[in-house]
């Protein structure tokens, strides 16, 4: 069995920011180990109310690297899992706590890189059980600019295409947080923005778009990843709605070329779609994340533009 990355020239680190979810931890660990070409370091940034190192030791890579950060943030455990990277790591990524890697996924990933051009700043494994939206949703959403026809746009919503099912390598102005790889230097220059706390709902596209201003992102069809979050808290559906809204438009107004006025308009049907989930699914969460995006969008009007620190698993 491959020990490493031989006969790449990089060398790759991965970074698993994670919190109080040690046996889906456990189950990222193990599809590491599995890889027939394997990570020259893994990076655990543990913000669990305890540490679990004890938990995940006897399943994890031997290259484990472990730094407990508490009060977490996946923004700020990010940034500090760069400060752990050895001298000799040029590519450098994060996987969330709840995906697993298909087999060959890091092979297909250093292979892509092997013949990257510089211009290439960042690319995300293809996570292959992501389902495809359904007819009427997607006629809703691009009526309302919540989705486009090119995929891998970020659309002047502050919403983002996607492609599902990926057929083919995809150039993307955005890039799934949880399960991307980026060139060293560029995690080195460019900081997640810890403005964003807890879950940190659109940091990803916030980072990654403001990457992609000066550099090229891709999609990478053959390096697959199942992504498997556990359900969130249904109780917390009115604070979800509204996170969601304040984030997207923090990232908007950020970006001068998005507009505000077509965000508003978006968030008309954001809020008509979490209307239409509560008569589909026969429950209140649509509804409550839809008065929690009114919420939202009060709070803008009024100039409070605040950040929620909320565990939505929880």
């Amino acid at each position: 069995m491959i020990e490493t990355n031989t006969g790449f020239k990089n060398k790759i680190a991965l970074i698993i920011p994670t919190r109080n979810r040690p046996e889906l931890l456990i189950k990222l660990l193990n599809s590491i180990q599995l890889q027939r070409v394997k990570p020259d370091q893994v990076i655990v940034v543990d913000g669990s109310d305890q540490p679990i190192l004890s938990l995940i030791e006897s399943g994890s890579s031997p290259k484990l690297t472990y730094q407990y950060v508490f009060p977490p943030s996946l923004t700020k455990q990010r940034n500090e899992g760069i400060k752990l990277l050895h001298p000799d790591i040029t590519l450098a990524g994060y996987l969330d706590d709840d995906i697993e890697l298909k087999p060959g996924a890091i092979e297909e990933m250093l292979s892509f890189w092997e013949n990257s051009s510089d211009e290439v700043a960042g690319v995300a494994f293809n996570i292959v059980n992501n389902p495809p939206r359904h007819h009427l949703s997607k006629a809703i959403t691009r009526f309302f600019r919540i989705t486009g026809e090119v995929p891998g746009k970020v659309l002047a919503s502050g919403f983002c295409t996607t492609e599902v099912p990926l057929t083919k390598d995809l150039r993307s102005e955005w890039l799934c947080g949880g399960a991307t790889i980026w060139r060293r230097n560029i995690l080195e220059n460019y900081k997640f923005d810890e403005w964003y706390k807890g879950w940190a709902y659109h940091e990803d596209v916030e980072f990654s778009y403001r990457v992609n201003k000066k550099h090229r992102l891709f999609v990478l069809f053959k390096a697959g990843v199942d992504h498997n979050p556990p359900p969130y808290n249904k109780s917390k559906s009115k604070i979800l709605g509204k996170m969601a809204v304040i984030n997207r438009y923090y990232f908007v107004e950020k970006n001068p070329e998005l507009s505000i006025p077509v965000f508003y308009w978006a968030t008309i049907g954001e809020i008509l779609l979490n209307c239409l989930s509560s008569f589909s699914e026969r429950d209140m969460a649509g509804f409550k994340r839809a008065l929690g995006n009114l919420e939202g969008i009060v709070d803008i009007i009024f100039g409070k533009i605040h950040q929620i620190d909320e565990n939505f698993r929880k």
